[in-house]
């Protein structure tokens, strides 16, 4: 996973992930991330499925920083995809 790009618009933050996903699960993957992380927005391309989120720092994250909040998205997806605690593909 890679933090492609972090944006504050206002009181709102977008951060942009990239996850490259190794062979044919990728459809799979993002119907997944779709039905379960309905905050995020995903796409495929090629073999990577990009990751946008958007979020006031308010809360619940008032004592992190942006950049923590992005590496949580991302450990959150990639618990999931590897059938961590909360994983279930």
């Amino acid at each position: 996973m890679e933090v492609k790009k972090i944006e504050k618009s206002g009181d709102k933050w977008r951060v942009v992930l990239e996850l490259r996903i190794p062979g044919h699960r990728l459809l799979e993957i993002l119907d997944e991330f779709e039905r379960r992380f309905r905050d995020y927005s995903f796409r495929a391309d090629g073999r990577n499925i990009t990751v946008e989120a958007s979020f006031r720092i308010l809360e619940p994250w008032e004592d992190e920083p942006v950049e923590d909040v992005a590496e949580s998205i991302a450990l959150e997806l990639l618990s999931f995809i590897s059938g961590g605690p909360r994983g279930e593909i």
